[in-house]
């Protein structure tokens, strides 16, 4: 498992943040907001994880930061 910041935003404002232990970004932020998530899109409400996992330099080959929007009903 890795760990995660999930950060749920409106606008540019962070108005929540969450740590979470998951198997992937999309996985830690559907757990922090108890729904469904897919690809920002330029959404205003969004969510923000960012993978807080140690990795050896200096190469990091994926992305540490990832943006989600809520879809769907709370689980």
């Amino acid at each position: 498992m890795k760990t995660y910041r999930v950060e749920e935003i409106d606008g540019e404002t962070v108005v929540a943040v969450h740590s979470v232990e998951a198997k992937t970004p999309f996985e830690a932020a559907e757990e922090a907001l108890g729904l469904k998530v897919t690809l920002r899109a330029g959404a205003a409400r969004w969510v923000r994880v960012i993978d807080l996992t140690e990795r050896p330099r200096p190469a990091r080959l994926r992305p540490a930061t990832f943006e989600f929007k809520a879809i769907g009903q709370r689980k």
